[in-house]
């Protein structure tokens, strides 16, 4: 299973140009972190994964983006969002691009 769009990525890259592209995904990546790490089952809404979802989608993170809209539709129909599912598919996409964009490495 591939947790990454490489069109998507590569859309990206070639759109902020390669100097920008590194910095511009850390940033991404860094905002996704640092809302999954505020996060607890208990009290997360679905505008947090509807940021996160946002922020998967312009990387490219398929399987974040599909998790995120699973956990915010359970916040939405008043169930709790599975946030182990989220960090692990985080962690799968981190895993699959970090060998093709070597400066997210540090990232996951």
């Amino acid at each position: 299973m591939t947790h990454v769009d490489w069109t998507r990525l590569n859309e990206l890259r070639e759109d902020i140009g390669e100097e920008d592209f590194a910095d511009v995904a850390l940033l991404f990546v860094a905002e996704l972190q640092e809302t999954l790490g505020s996060l607890a089952s208990d009290t997360a809404k679905a505008a947090d994964f509807h940021f996160l979802r946002g922020s998967a989608a312009n990387l490219g993170f398929v399987s974040l983006v599909k998790a995120c809209a699973v956990a915010e539709a359970a916040c939405n129909g008043g169930d709790t969002p599975d946030l182990a599912a989220i960090r692990d598919t985080f962690a799968a996409a981190l895993a699959e691009v970090a060998p093709q964009v070597p400066e997210l490495a540090s990232a996951a």
